[in-house]
């Protein structure tokens, strides 16, 4: 997502700040040993990433993200 999406060949603009909103239920299931490296590498690059939670297992990954708003209450 990273390199894939925020490049300027897919529209991304140099003046607008980059978001990532990701949907969640606390649970990761893909690449999951390489997650904090590239959440690191995500905010290395100013990326602010804003996480919905849809579960009350959320609170496990909250420390990554920018924000968190959950859904489950």
């Amino acid at each position: 997502m990273r390199t894939a999406i925020f490049n300027a060949a897919n529209g991304d603009r140099p003046n607008i700040r980059d978001v990532v909103i990701l949907i969640t239920d606390g649970e990761p299931t893909r690449e999951v040993p390489e997650l904090p490296d590239e959440v690191r590498r995500i905010k290395d690059r100013g990326i602010r990433i804003l996480g919905v939670g849809v579960t009350d297992r959320v609170s496990e990954c909250a420390a990554t993200l920018s924000s968190l708003y959950c859904l489950h209450r």
